[in-house]
């Protein structure tokens, strides 16, 4: 009997032995795996940017399909993702349907657009808009830029991509409601890029896009007509002060309080190098929209 139970702890201690060994092997396995992140279009951008990088610190990621914010969420509620990339931030139905999950966000930048025109309607007096008056300018019901003060010039609109991203945000604000906006026959441009070239290469045109895109030397962003009668123009302290609509955060999520490469991902996107790639994107750094 004594030996029997001899034999019998030296059992129990290597199956503890093995069951560690197991247990390191998995926690290895982990760290080595991809990260998986999936979310919006504009900071989808940023984390494709920052892959580089990421990779050169023995992290690896796997970029899902750019999808909406609550596809997102629930690809991170089902544990098929490891962080979401959200243009809002979390509401009490999304904590509410995951309540398995202790959700932590973190702003790493926001997402500024403008109403954009060339130098020649900018120079002929059209400066600031109302909601109402871009309204109009989406839906087709001006024909000149005189009808907005300007010259006798045609108007020619480009849409940005229809049905998220900066339509969604441009949309969103315009009729507070995205099942109101209205359909358009407008000539569509992908990228800001594009659109920043649609509105240089034509006399008459106007597009929305991101705030970098309007370099105020071919291409003026348009100011916003607040409901007092103020001109808000898109500057960091407008934006930090909350003055100026068109904006939308940027956030990266986790299901519970990061750490591994999850943490490590997470404090890149706040470091030096991580907000300049946040500012070579669509979005304007966090160093840029916070307030004193």
């Amino acid at each position: 009997m004594f030996i029997f139970r001899i034999l019998m702890d030296h059992l129990s201690q290597l199956t503890i032995v093995a069951s560690l060994w197991l247990g390191f092997g998995e926690l290895s396995a982990l760290a080595d795996a991809p990260v998986r992140v999936q979310g919006v279009a504009a900071v989808t951008k940023v984390l494709k940017a920052a892959a580089p990088q990421l990779r050169e610190m023995g992290i690896d990621l796997k970029v899902g399909e750019e999808c909406g914010n609550t596809q997102a969420i629930a690809a991170l509620g089902n544990d098929e993702i490891d962080i979401a990339l959200l243009g809002r931030m979390l509401t009490a139905e999304d904590r509410a349907n995951y309540p398995d999950k202790a959700f932590e966000e973190t702003k790493i930048g926001t997402q500024t657009i403008v109403l954009m025109v060339p130098r020649t309607v900018w120079q002929s007096g059209v400066r600031a808009l109302r909601r109402e008056q871009m309204a109009q300018l989406y839906e087709g019901r001006i024909d000149t830029w005189k009808q907005f003060g300007g010259e006798e010039r045609s108007v020619k609109f480009y849409e940005p991509a229809h049905g998220h991203g900066i339509w969604e945000t441009f949309a969103s604000w315009l009729y507070g409601d995205l099942r109101k906006a209205p359909a358009v026959q407008w000539e569509v441009v992908a990228d800001g890029l594009e659109a920043q070239n649609a509105v240089q290469f034509h006399s008459g045109a106007a597009t929305v896009a991101a705030v970098r895109w309007a370099d105020r030397r071919e291409v003026y962003p348009v100011a916003i007509v607040d409901d007092s009668g103020a001109a808000i123009d898109a500057t960091p302290a407008n934006v930090a002060a909350g003055k100026y609509p068109l904006t939308r955060p940027a956030f990266a999520v986790v299901g519970y309080r990061p750490g591994g490469n999850r943490r490590k991902i997470l404090e890149f996107l706040l470091s030096e190098k991580g907000q300049a790639l946040v500012a070579g994107t669509d979005l304007l750094p966090v160093a840029n929209v916070q307030g004193p």
